[in-house]
């Protein structure tokens, strides 16, 4: 991308389109259970299961201790979303569960039933005005606009900047932004944030962005917004060389099963930079002082760039080659596809860290950037 761009988003974009209609839903649920009391029926709320094709029914009273409390909680959560939805504001899951610690008995109990109720109207959690607490970290040469017209320059920090909800944001202003980097790791993201490496890159302008681990669905919202308005800049993935780095960089591209209702959350386009399987096996012969040709098998001995499959590694292999075949767009994942195979015929998994240089990441990340331009000219 040459000269500067910037992406301006209509107001409405920024607005709750469906607001009113959950309100009315949430209303007909309520006023359904007053009319229940005035006739001495039971209470019920429904609720659709996100993992079946079921439709549940929760009931009051119930016949089970874990549906009283199920049918309790899910009042109080529609209660808090009805007057968010009213009042026009945004409340986090985490202010849920502190409304009634007690009542909840964990974080992951509300999460699941927020959840669970914005797939029953039929939307994604943020039409419901709840979100999860943001977590996901951008450095580099773009700087956003909130529809209130305040502005954050993402390189101004060099511990990153959390990213902000799609919706509250007004104009995105990329500079000459040539590649975005989504980075698995925070403490990786920190390094680079600080080395100011999205500036100092041989191939241009970047920006980096991390979801510290599994991402949240800010950040999911947020490149989605960005690889759906400029394509041409190329969002590449660097992950661990194991399942769970290679799953959260498809939870990334294609989204989670959990969450298969929320729109707008996946990056088709997301390419993986690596760490891939040469690049591990390179550096086990240079540590082994092996200097044999490329297209040799390396030992699968562990060194101290990487370790075995645990049972559970090669559990999640296995799924994720199951995923990948089910995909639309499965030719395009031979590579992946059989990198995966390599991993689970090596016995072999590798961190980030495997290819840096003494705690420099930069050599190799210029390296591998220049190599991905040069295969698209």
């Amino acid at each position: 991308m040459d000269g500067q761009s910037a992406l301006v988003f209509p107001r409405e974009v920024v607005q709750n389109r469906h607001a009113n209609t959950i309100i009315s839903k949430i209303e007909g649920i309520l006023e359904e259970m007053i009319d229940a009391l005035n006739e001495s029926r039971v209470l019920t709320i429904p609720l659709r299961s996100r993992f079946s094709d079921r439709d549940n029914i929760i009931r009051f009273p119930a016949s089970t201790e874990s549906e009283a409390k199920k049918f309790t909680c899910l009042l109080h959560i529609l209660h808090m979303c009805h007057e968010a939805l009213v009042a026009g504001q945004i409340i986090t899951k985490r202010n849920i569960y502190y409304q009634n610690p007690d009542l909840f008995g964990r974080q992951q109990y509300v999460d699941n039933l927020v959840d669970d109720v914005a797939f029953t109207f039929g939307v994604g959690r943020d039409a419901l005005n709840i979100v999860a607490a943001y977590k996901g970290l951008i450095a580099g040469g773009v700087t956003i606009t909130s529809s209130l017209n305040t502005e954050m320059d993402c390189s101004s920090d060099n511990n990153g900047i959390l990213i902000p909800r799609a919706d509250t944001i007004r104009r995105i202003d990329l500079r000459e932004v040539q590649w975005i980097l989504v980075i698995e790791k925070e403490a990786t993201f920190r390094g680079l944030a600080a080395s100011r490496y999205s500036e100092t890159s041989t191939v241009g302008m970047g920006v980096i962005v991390t979801g510290k681990g599994y991402p949240d669905l800010a950040t999911r919202q947020f490149l989605h917004l960005l690889h759906s308005t400029v394509p041409q800049v190329p969002i590449l993935a660097l992950v661990d060389f194991d399942p769970s780095g290679i799953e959260i960089m498809l939870t990334y591209k294609y989204g989670s099963r959990s969450l298969s209702h929320e729109q707008n959350v996946t990056v088709p386009g997301l390419l993986w930079l690596g760490p891939k399987s040469c690049d591990i096996t390179d550096r086990t012969r240079r540590l082994s002082g092996d200097s044999s040709a490329q297209d040799e098998l390396p030992s699968a001995d562990p060194l101290e760039v990487s370790s075995h499959l645990s049972a559970l590694d090669r559990q999640k292999a296995m799924k994720l080659l199951e995923k990948l075949k089910e995909q639309e767009d499965s030719t395009e994942n031979d590579e992946l596809v059989h990198e995966i195979q390599l991993m689970l015929m090596l016995n072999l998994k590798a961190e980030i860290q495997a290819v840096d240089d003494a705690g420099d990441l930069t050599r190799w990340l210029d390296e591998n950037l220049s190599e991905y331009y040069l295969r698209m000219e």
